[in-house]
């Protein structure tokens, strides 16, 4: 801090090399007393270089307040009790308000007009027990093990009425006419991937290694998955969120094979927002496929499906189920992130209608 403090106090030239030099050599005094390498320093200011948004380059508070001690700096009491005083940063609202045509309306039930019986069936949904799923779940695997892409085609044809495909897979690099958009709905997605990718770059750690005794050095480091399929659900709604939540991790990660599977419209093609996020993380395919079956396609491969090393992404109770069977299975040596719980909000508004 001393050393600090005369860099601070210096203005010529030849006097502020001298500090600059003093601060240089406590510093890495305070690197080697830590077993911190110059190595870890770099890759600290590498992180930097990155585009990773930081505050503007004030001082703290605790800096910035009237010097009232022996040292000049304020006291750490003092300084908590400014930024409490300062309050939480301002929000600043970028969306637009909604006009009257795009605003989505809630259906309201009041509870005391509603039976018994009518308040089961509101709070009901369409879940079928594990013991129902599974058969169906398995054997869709087994075929799809046992019958590649014939049985992709088989089964995107009978549950997304895509009659016409005549590969189940559509590969790198996609054609630009599958990636037709507004402008405007293209900048919406490059803003939400450079977030997404900047949040992710943030997290990447440098290797770790800590010296427990003489002799014992223990390490901690990452290494990405070389191949990874991510599935993105398409059946009610289509989610390019999904594929950015699940895409750009994988690509900050290092995942040499990234592929893509989810479910085709009925005349075969793929939503253009999800291959053009696709194109942007470098995904080598897309299986045109969902369900219970593009998970097992993932897990064993295909003809023209790679088999891949661990499956993420949401989906249905089919999906979940498929996700469960391929990783206790060990003959297909592949790993699924957590198994995916419902996506559903329900809204109680209590109100006292005394009038």
């Amino acid at each position: 801090m001393e050393e600090a403090d005369e860099v601070c106090d210096a203005s010529e030239p030849k006097d502020i090399a001298w500090e600059v030099a003093d601060l240089m050599f406590f510093a890495l005094t305070k690197c080697v007393a830590n077993n911190v390498s110059l190595a870890d320093v770099e890759a600290q200011l590498n992180k930097r270089a990155k585009k990773i948004t930081r505050r503007k380059g004030d001082a703290k508070p605790k800096w910035t307040a009237p010097q009232n001690n022996a040292k000049g700096s304020m006291s750490e009491g003092t300084a908590v009790e400014k930024a409490e005083k300062l309050g939480d940063a301002p929000v600043t609202k970028t969306l637009p308000p909604s006009s009257e045509g795009t605003r989505i309306k809630m259906r309201v039930y009041q509870s005391k007009s509603l039976s018994s019986k009518e308040r089961s069936a509101l709070l009901s949904r369409p879940i079928q027990t594990t013991a129902q799923i599974m058969p169906i779940v398995q054997s869709i695997i087994d075929a799809v093990k046992s019958r590649g892409d014939a049985a992709l085609l088989e089964y995107t044809a009978k549950f997304e009425k895509a009659t016409n495909l005549k590969t189940p897979t559509l590969k790198a690099p996609f054609p630009a006419e599958l990636m037709t958009l507004p402008d405007s709905t293209k900048k919406a997605i490059d803003v939400a991937f450079e977030n997404i990718r900047t949040f992710h770059a943030a997290q990447l750690d440098t290797p770790k290694h800590v010296q427990t005794m003489p002799g014992i050095t223990c390490s901690r480091f990452a290494r990405p998955i070389e191949r990874v399929g991510l599935y993105v659900p398409g059946g009610t709604a289509v989610l390019p969120s999904t594929a950015m939540m699940l895409g750009v991790p994988a690509l900050v990660a290092g995942c040499k094979n990234i592929q893509f599977a989810t479910p085709p419209r009925s005349d075969g093609t793929v939503v253009p927002e999800i291959v053009y996020i696709a194109s942007k993380v470098g995904a080598t395919g897309i299986v045109l496929a969902g369900g219970a079956q593009a998970v097992a396609a993932m897990a064993y491969g295909t003809e023209t499906v790679e088999k891949c090393d661990k499956i993420f992404g949401p989906g249905n109770q089919f999906v979940t189920a498929a996700k469960m069977c391929v990783q206790s299975d060990a003959a297909a040596l592949v790993g699924v992130d957590l198994p995916a719980g419902p996506s559903e909000v329900l809204v109680f508004l209590l109100t006292n209608f005394e009038n």
